[in-house]
């Protein structure tokens, strides 16, 4: 299958959606218009042929039994007539006249042949009269002398033929002879052929009304389907189904306070699963809050909160009259501007650190100009030591990345004000399964960072690392010297969207226990105290191998 625009022959609404999505092409000939125009009339055709077929058996044996009691009722007037008798009970002058009168009274009948036999079957009457004295051939000749009447269908020196055969009794009841009358089996199919000329024109009308109806039928559905075949109409849905499941925002579309329209990211926002209760169309006032819709304005998404979850809520208004509303996850797009916010302090860090390094150069040059050449080194093995010191304490790590970030935190310390130490009993083994790393790193950056902000403004803040392995596992353990974790937060603080700091925060320890969950590690926050009696915030990670 390949694509094409729409024809241009087809609906204004066809060629606006061409333009927006390349329809499947489907061949000329394979229209749904034709293919529903063949269906009906095949349909029809396998129902009326059947049908046409019992009728015609129908009528055939109708007609065959209609001459056969025609038969053996003119064939008993027959066996009736005094001439008749007479000729059988050996009157000659009747005899010699018999042949003609019969044969008036077959031409009055409209039969083939009128026969009238003696006892021994032979012939008194016939339409020929060269097969007068001859025996009559065909059929049964022994019911007649037992004074029984039969019909029969045989062949005779005419041809086949439907005949009755009728016992032609004396006064007293002796059987005398039998008088048959027959009609050839060509007449009733001239019967049966009259009677299809006159009802075919009935059944070719019922089939041209029944075609006209399909083709009507046909023409709605096509206009229905906006000028487009089946396999367009199910290509054009794909694609907006895989644009709407692509999207990272939660689409609604909403009808009459229904939502009829509803991607997989909006489901998980707002907490929907695919049980039947769940299923479409659903009211709109089930799933966010009804004063939404009443007064939508595209430029102010309205934040909202949905089963304990922050949102972030657009509604615009479609061609159609329906609403669509746009849902983002408002925690998430915080937790980006945290992010940048960090990326930002970052780059302010590095620009500290540079005009720090430039005031040192600075300070060097005036020295050495000033001749104070010890001052000079003593600043210089200053600045050396406190770095070979930290590389140092992160060397026991063996993991690029995780000493990488343990020295940005180093950094981002001092810059606060405060003061990170690192265990000395920190160390890592070489190699650690998959996964492992990344929540050791995930860990240390977030507990780091919400211990840095625990303590921001407070002077003197002190935060210690340790991160060590023993044969059960790893743990990682952050302490602050903080306010610690207020009381009504203690028991959900890793659930998405709770923090401290307000709310749409909350991203980091959910992520942290999500990852702790897959790999069944357990994260766990207490308040301890130290041997100065000094009150610390503890936060452990263990992880077992």
């Amino acid at each position: 299958m390949f694509l094409r625009p729409a024809p241009r022959s087809a609906p204004a609404s066809v060629s606006n959606l061409a333009r927006e999505v390349a329809l499947p092409h489907t061949p000329r000939l394979l229209r749904v218009q034709s293919r529903l125009f063949l269906s009906i009339a095949a349909a029809f055709l396998l129902l009326a042929l059947p049908l046409a077929l019992l009728a015609t058996t129908t009528l055939r044996g109708t007609i065959h039994r209609t001459y056969a009691e025609r038969a053996l009722r003119e064939s008993r007037l027959i066996a009736t007539l005094p001439p008749v008798r007479a000729a059988l009970e050996g009157d000659a002058q009747t005899r010699d006249g018999l042949n003609e009168l019969i044969n008036g009274y077959r031409a009055l009948l409209g039969a083939d042949y009128v026969v009238v036999t003696d006892r021994a079957t032979r012939r008194l009457t016939h339409p020929n009269p060269a097969r007068l004295g001859e025996p009559m051939v065909g059929g049964d000749f022994q019911s007649f002398l037992q004074g029984r009447s039969v019909t029969e269908t045989v062949q005779g020196t005419l041809g086949r033929s439907v005949r009755a055969k009728v016992p032609v009794l004396a006064g007293d009841g002796r059987v005398l002879g039998l008088a048959s009358v027959g009609f050839l089996l060509p007449r009733l199919g001239d019967v049966f052929q009259a009677v299809v000329r006159v009802a075919l024109p009935w059944y070719v009308g019922a089939l041209a009304l029944a075609l006209l109806l399909a083709s009507l039928l046909t023409r709605r559905v096509r206009r229905e389907m906006l000028d487009l075949e089946p396999e367009q109409i199910a290509g054009g849905l794909l694609h907006y189904r895989t644009v709407l499941n692509a999207l990272e925002e939660g689409v609604l579309v909403v009808r009459g306070g229904q939502v009829h329209v509803m991607n997989p990211q909006a489901r998980a926002l707002l907490g929907v699963g695919g049980d039947a209760a769940d299923r479409l169309p659903v009211p709109l006032t089930r799933l966010l809050p009804a004063p939404l819709l009443d007064d939508p304005s595209p430029e102010s998404p309205i934040p909202v909160t949905v089963r304990d979850r922050p949102l972030l809520v657009s509604v615009r208004p479609a061609p159609d009259g329906a609403q669509v509303v746009t849902l983002r996850d408002l925690a998430r797009m915080r937790a980006l501007a945290d992010e940048l916010t960090q990326a930002q302090r970052y780059a302010d860090l590095l620009r500290a650190q540079t005009h720090e390094f430039t005031n040192r150069l600075h300070t060097l040059a005036g020295l050495l100009h000033l001749g104070e050449t010890r001052e000079a080194l003593k600043l210089i093995y200053a600045q050396s030591d406190r770095h070979a010191a930290h590389a140092d304490a992160v060397r026991a790590l063996r993991h690029v990345r995780l000493a990488a970030l343990v020295l940005g935190k180093y950094e981002r310390a001092a810059e606060l004000g405060l003061t990170l130490i690192l265990d000395p009993l920190t160390a890592l083994p070489e190699h650690l399964p998959p996964g492992v790393l990344d929540l050791i790193e995930l860990s240390v950056g977030n507990l780091l960072e919400n211990a840095f902000e625990a303590l921001d403004g407070q002077p003197g803040g002190e935060v210690r690392l340790l991160i060590a392995h023993d044969p059960e596992g790893l743990v990682v353990e952050v302490r602050d010297s903080g306010p610690g974790v207020p009381a009504p937060l203690a028991a959900t603080l890793t659930r998405r969207g709770v923090s401290s700091k307000g709310p749409g925060r909350g991203v980091g320890l959910a992520l942290m226990q999500a990852r702790a969950d897959a790999l069944g590690a357990t994260l766990v926050h207490d308040r301890i105290l130290d041997p100065a009696g000094r009150p610390w915030t503890r936060f452990t990670l263990e992880v077992p191998l």
